[in-house]
């Protein structure tokens, strides 16, 4: 798996924890075990948690703004 999609698997699966179980709710652990890497991947792509959730977070709205101009 190349680097970005890497990065892309890990957004998604933030993504899909943070929406089930809140910011507190997730952890770096769970994140890294269900992409099958280990902690200091997650680290370095997003420098932790709040960095993840930053990303998760920009793209949601970026993705909410597009779908409303188009209506």
């Amino acid at each position: 798996m190349t680097g970005q999609e890497r990065r892309q698997q890990l957004l998604d699966i933030g993504r899909r924890l943070f929406a089930e179980r809140g910011f507190e709710g997730t952890s770096i652990e769970e994140i890294a075990a269900q992409a099958g890497v280990s902690k200091p991947v997650v680290y370095e792509h997003f420098g932790g948690k709040e960095g993840l959730y930053a990303v998760v977070v920009d793209r949601e709205v970026e993705r909410l703004t597009t779908i409303t101009m188009t209506l």
